[in-house]
């Protein structure tokens, strides 16, 4: 944690700040490795606090242990604990994190703290998020490893005659029993519904020559994975084979184009190019992917426009999708991480159309 303080550190003076103050769960949990759902960080070069109540204290104190954990409550109140430790370090500019609080936020900041000038630092912070280090490769590994044991116990359970919130609670519950929480709200869209790429489960029951795509993940150590299969429940139409075989061949078009050094909007129209090329480009409207670790959703992304390089330690989805609406969908997904020699799969389950 001390490394990952030292670049918070380096950040706060490329934004002209003395110290920052962290609220969201996300960078708290980054920065000071405290799980707990009430905390607030005061990160400066000579002075790392952690505030929170007597719920958390031990908790903290037990996780946080390269920042000084202060308990307060109404006789020690939150920003007299943060105006003491400005006083001690000198500290009269800060930072904050302008897209993760709210206005009331900051108008009390601003209210209780007069003294100080307040930075907004707007994504900089989740950036020193991007690139993963070893310790969270191998959690990502072992989210990933629950959730395509997922995959693989819920092709025995799919038939006729069950239904998608059915499906789901399987899912889910079969992630849980190997301890990992949803890392977000799984996705099971059947038949039409799978046209609809964030479809909400619902009690449509699977028949036969559907489609099902399942969209799902889950967070094991805070960390998260990510994953969604396409499957057939009986034979599929020639139409839905093709539509399939061409969503496949665009995965694999972006997965070869993957290498550190490459533009993330160069992977992705590696396999929007292709898709459009076969005649379905209005038909595929997402980016290609999308960061992720202890959010299932961060940077970088595979998109149009987006003109970040990708480095070693990223860890990216690649999930191109073909959606006909009102008849069928189909999207594929991995995860990988950027490597210096190019790139490893998380993901394991099968891709070639599996046919139930």
């Amino acid at each position: 944690m001390n490394s990952r303080c030292e670049r918070m550190c380096a950040l706060l003076k490329l934004v002209g700040a003395d110290a920052a103050i962290i609220t969201s769960y996300e960078n708290r949990r980054y920065l000071s490795g405290f799980s707990g759902s009430n905390a607030t960080l005061f990160i400066h070069e000579q002075e790392q606090e952690l505030y929170t109540d007597s719920r958390y204290t031990e908790q903290a104190g037990k996780q946080a242990v390269d920042f000084t954990v202060i308990q307060y409550d109404l006789n020690k109140t939150l920003f007299s604990c943060i105006a003491e430790v400005a006083a001690k370090t000198g500290t009269h500019k800060v930072a904050f994190e302008a897209d993760k609080v709210t206005v009331a936020w900051l108008n009390e900041m601003k209210s209780k703290l007069p003294d100080f000038e307040w930075i907004p630092v707007e994504g900089k912070i989740d950036s020193l998020r991007n690139v993963k280090d070893a310790g969270e490769i191998e959690q990502i590994k072992a989210a990933q490893a629950v959730t395509d044991a997922a995959f693989t116990h819920i092709l025995s359970v799919l038939k006729p005659g069950i239904s998608e919130i059915e499906i789901r609670s399987e899912l889910d519950y079969f992630m849980a029993k190997r301890g990992g929480k949803v890392a977000f709200d799984t996705i099971v869209a059947s038949g039409p519904n799978s046209s609809m790429p964030h479809a909400e489960p619902s009690e449509r029951k699977l028949q036969a020559g559907d489609f099902v795509t399942m969209d799902f993940g889950c967070k094991l150590n805070g960390y998260c994975s990510d994953m969604t299969r396409t499957v057939a429940i009986g034979e599929p139409t020639d139409e839905m084979k093709k539509i399939y075989a061409i969503v496949l061949e665009a995965q694999n078009r972006a997965l070869d184009k993957i290498a550190p050094g490459v533009v993330c909007k160069e992977v992705d129209f590696a396999a929007r190019g292709y898709i459009a090329e076969m005649g379905y480009g209005d038909y595929f409207g997402h980016g290609l992917g999308h960061g992720f670790g202890l959010l299932v959703h961060e940077t970088p992304r595979f998109s149009i426009g987006y003109e970040d390089v990708i480095v070693p330690g990223i860890c990216i989805s690649v999930e191109p999708g073909i959606y006909l609406p009102n008849r069928f969908g189909v999207r594929i997904e991995d995860t990988v991480c950027i490597t210096p020699e190019g790139f490893i799969n998380f993901t394991g389950s099968e891709k070639e159309l599996i046919i139930l």
